[in-house]
C-alpha cells in the first residue's frame, strides 16, 4: 500500500470510529440518564458519584473527543497528511471513556465492559499486532485502576480467579485479532505480487 493511500485508508478508519464513537453516546448517555432519573442508579452504581455532573462530565469528554478528531480528519483530508498518533490517541480515549462508563455503573460488574471488546478488534482489525498489544495494555492498565478505586482502600478483591480469567481473555481478544489482520496484509501483499506478475507476463506475451 503506497503512503497516499495508506492516508486515505486511515482517515476512512477514523471516520468510522467517529461514527461508532457518535452511535454509543447515543446509547449509553440516555441509559445513564434513565437511571438516574428513575432512581435505578442506586442499584447498580456509586451513589456518591454517579450523579448528574458525572453523566455531563463522561459526555462532555466523548463529545469533545469526537469534535476534535472530526477537525483533524477534515485538516488531513485537505492535506492528506495525518499523523499516526491519532489512531493510538483515539484509541485510549475510547478506553477511557468506557472506564469513567464502568466506575459509576457496577465497576468489575459492569455490563459496559463488553465494549471494550469492541474498542480492541475495531482497532486491531484495523491496525495490526503493534496497535493491537498498545491497546491491550492501555485496557488492562484502566481495568486495574478501576479494580484499585472499586476496592480501595483494602483492596480485597473478591473472586480474583474470575478477574485474571477476563484479564486473560481479552489479551487473547486482543492478540489473535491483531494476527488475522498481520495475516490479512500478507495474504494481500502476496495478490498484489501475484497480480504485478501476471500483469507483467500478459504484457510480455502480448509484445
Amino acid at each position: 500500500m503506497s503512503a497516499q493511500n495508506k492516508v486515505i485508508w486511515e482517515i476512512r478508519n477514523e471516520k468510522n470510529k467517529a461514527g461508532v464513537r457518535w452511535f454509543i453516546i447515543t446509547l449509553i448517555i440516555p441509559y445513564l440518564s434513565y437511571l438516574l432519573y428513575s432512581g435505578r442508579s442506586v442499584e447498580i452504581g456509586r451513589e456518591e458519584i454517579f450523579n448528574w455532573v458525572y453523566v455531563s462530565i463522561v459526555a462532555g469528554f466523548i463529545i469533545a473527543v469526537n469534535l476534535c478528531v472530526t477537525y483533524v480528519l477534515l485538516k488531513a483530508n485537505k492535506d492528506q497528511v495525518l499523523h499516526p498518533s491519532l489512531k493510538y490517541i483515539t484509541m485510549v480515549a475510547d478506553f477511557l471513556a468506557v472506564a469513567l462508563v464502568m466506575i459509576p455503573t457496577g465497576g468489575k460488574d459492569s455490563m459496559f465492559f463488553v465494549i471494550n471488546y469492541v474498542v480492541i478488534v475495531s482497532n486491531s482489525l484495523r491496525y495490526g499486532m503493534r496497535v493491537s498489544i498498545f491497546g491491550t495494555i492501555v485496557m488492562n492498565l484502566f481495568y486495574v485502576s478501576i479494580l484499585y478505586f472499586q476496592f480501595y482502600p483494602n483492596l480485597e478483591i473478591d473472586s480474583i480467579q474470575k478477574e485474571i480469567l477476563k484479564i486473560g481473555g481479552f489479551w487473547l481478544v486482543g492478540i489473535y485479532t491483531g494476527y488475522l489482520s498481520m495475516r490479512f496484509e500478507i495474504l494481500r501483499g502476496e495478490v498484489v505480487g501475484y497480480q504485478k506478475l501476471l500483469k507483467a507476463a500478459l504484457e510480455k506475451n502480448g509484445t
